[in-house]
């Protein structure tokens, strides 16, 4: 298999529904559809993500459906315009991910805090400095802008949901500051 060809997971698509307001001020659905499987582009071209919701800003706006001149416009899927960022610089994002048996992310670390649920198998979370805890269904974790890789060392596919919120730069006792960086090991 060639390394740009998403493999296709076990796993359904993910549904995702989205609710809003009407002009009255009731709840209504926005969305209610299916995400189709996307990847994540260059460093990551064979597992695929679903993206369930990206906010720019924190606290979100949530009233895009209204803000029309005759009060009944468009709800604005910012997701859309953000597919390819692995993470909310100044907000939020909502997002899933599947790890196919024997796949390994690249070493990262990201300028924000993460929440992730196992929901389906198991993956290893691997540490710089070696560490390795393996994390099955319902585990939570919680990243903190650490340098980590995903690996699925299982024979079944694994699924992830996150939760990801921007976070200012981890600073150090000497004043270093540790940012985003990817590395290829």
């Amino acid at each position: 298999m060639s390394a740009s060809a998403l493999r296709k997971s076990p796993f359904p698509d993910v549904r995702r529904v989205v609710t809003g307001h009407n002009p009255a001020g009731q709840a209504t659905i926005l969305e209610d559809a299916l995400q189709p499987a996307t990847s994540w582009g260059g460093f990551d071209t064979a597992n695929p993500k679903y993206d369930l919701h990206y906010t720019g800003r924190v606290p979100a706006l949530v009233d895009s459906e209204l803000s029309s001149k005759d009060g009944y416009g468009r709800w604005v899927d910012e997701m859309k315009a953000h597919s390819s960022d692995v993470y909310a610089k100044e907000g939020a994002l909502f997002r899933v991910s599947d790890f196919a048996p024997g796949s390994t992310t690249p070493v990262h670390r990201t300028e924000s805090l993460d929440y992730g649920i196992v929901a389906k198998g198991s993956i290893v979370l691997v540490l710089e400095d070696g560490k390795q805890v393996t994390l099955g269904e319902g585990d939570t974790i919680i990243q903190r802008a650490t340098m980590h890789s995903w690996r699925n060392e299982s024979g079944e596919w694994a699924r992830i949901y996150f939760v990801g919120l921007g976070a200012k730069p981890v600073v150090l006792v000497d004043g270093r500051e540790l940012k985003e960086e990817w590395r290829s090991e």
